[in-house]
Formats: structure tokens, C-alpha cells, sequence
């Protein structure tokens, strides 16, 4: 795991990165605040709720201890929604919290509802000073990265996830538009098979990365850059040397 350069810690970075789904915006946020001493701020929506963090994809984030983290898993599943314009709201406060303390913020997300108005705040506001955007490489089989997710989350045990939402959460966002949730429900209520529920799973990220990306693709001030998971530590360099 990445120690605290002290010559970045010097530094005050403010910085926010977005993308689409499953591009690696988390991973790369939490590699920066590893790097610099940076504490990291949500900016998506399903990540806002409690208990789901397969189906959300917060498993791993959520044991992470080196690095501080807000307004995740804040709300029950069973909660309203929080509006984008408060949201962007709280973003702002978090970001003036951590500030306060001359340390480092990231905000990560890709969520097409809060996105907007975040960037409207910080238009007025200009606490965070560069938002980066991640995509995914001309050659890279976005398809298949979200085949070996479901696979992944099947045996880290999301279907037994689904199965507790579906009694205690029926009515909740998470259960009626997660991506992962929707059809694991039609797959345990026997509507359809375990294949067609990965396919249907599949199907939908894709159409909300390209609901993503035509969204993003308006906010010309976003930097853009292509990033290979496999190649994290170089997409953190290349974020730091934009600031």
C-alpha cells in the first residue's frame, strides 16, 4: 500500500475526478488520498446508502482505513433521495471541512443527477480548482470488465444482499434502479434466469455510461484522461501534475 509522499502533503490539492461507471474513479481517488494525505468526498448517488455495498461496488472502499471518507453509507436504504442542488450543498461543506484542516480534498463520482449541480456550486463557489474525467481506452472491452464485476459480486455473496433488500428495502431506490439489483430481483422472484439477469445487468451500465458520458461531454473545462487499472500509480501522476 502507497505511503504519504511528504512532498505532495505540503501541498493543498482540490481536486474532483469523474467518469463513467466502473472506469476506476474510486480506486484512483483513494490512491491519491493514500499519496498526498487527501480525504476523499462522494459524488454518487447509490453510494450515498447503507447497507448495499456489493451491489453498489463499495465493498472494497468500505475497508479501507488510511484514508478518511464523507458522505458515504450515510442514509438507510429506505431514506429519500437527497436533491441535487442540497447535495452539492454538503459536497461544498465537506470540502471547506477538510480544507480547514490544510489538507488535500478528492471528490469522486459519476452521478448524472448530482454532476450539475456540483459543478454549478463550484462555478460560484471555485473551491475545487480541476475536474479530471476518466475514460475508458479506444481498445477496451468495457463488456467484458462488467462480465468479471458481476461474476465477482456473485460470489462475494450479492444475491444473498438482493434477497435481504427485497424484504426490509422493497420500496427503495437501491431495490427499483441499481443496476446490479434490478434484475438480480427479477432472478430471484423466478421471472427470469441467472444468464438473462447478467445480460440485463450488462446492458443497463452500458447505457448509463453512455447517459454519462453525453452528460460529461457538455462541461468542456472536464480534463480527460485514459486509464488503464492496471497502470493506476501512472494515472495518479498524471492528475498531480495537472494541479
Amino acid at each position: 500500500m502507497r505511503s504519504v509522499n511528504k512532498k505532495l502533503k505540503t501541498k493543498n490539492y482540490a481536486i474532483a475526478i469523474i467518469g463513467p461507471t466502473g472506469v476506476g474513479k474510486t480506486a484512483v481517488a483513494f490512491e491519491i488520498a493514500r499519496s498526498i494525505g487527501g480525504e476523499v468526498v462522494n459524488l454518487d448517488k447509490i453510494y450515498t446508502f447503507k447497507n448495499f455495498p456489493i451491489s453498489s461496488g463499495l465493498s472494497e472502499t468500505i475497508k479501507e482505513k488510511r484514508v478518511k471518507r464523507h458522505l458515504y453509507e450515510f442514509l438507510e436504504p429506505n431514506q429519500e433521495i437527497i436533491s441535487p442542488i442540497d447535495y452539492a450543498k454538503m459536497i461544498h461543506a465537506a470540502c471547506l471541512q477538510i480544507s480547514s484542516k490544510k489538507k488535500s480534498f478528492i471528490i469522486e463520482g459519476g452521478s448524472t443527477a448530482y454532476f450539475p449541480s456540483f459543478y454549478e456550486n463550484n462555478k460560484k463557489n471555485h473551491f475545487c480548482k480541476i475536474i479530471v474525467g476518466l475514460k475508458f481506452s479506444t481498445a477496451f472491452d468495457i463488456r467484458k470488465k462488467m462480465i468479471r464485476r458481476i461474476e465477482a459480486a456473485l460470489k462475494e455473496g450479492i444475491l444473498e444482499e438482493v434477497k435481504e433488500g427485497m424484504t426490509k428495502y422493497k420500496d427503495s431506490l437501491i431495490m427499483n434502479d441499481a443496476h446490479f439489483v434490478v434484475p438480480l430481483v427479477k432472478y430471484l422472484k423466478e421471472e427470469i434466469s441467472l444468464d438473462r439477469a447478467k445480460d440485463e445487468i450488462v446492458d443497463r451500465c452500458l447505457e448509463y455510461v453512455e447517459k454519462q458520458m453525453t452528460l460529461f461531454d457538455q462541461y468542456k473545462e472536464i480534463i480527460w484522461i485514459e486509464h488503464d487499472p492496471k497502470l493506476l500509480t501512472k494515472t495518479v501522476e498524471k492528475i498531480l501534475a495537472l494541479v
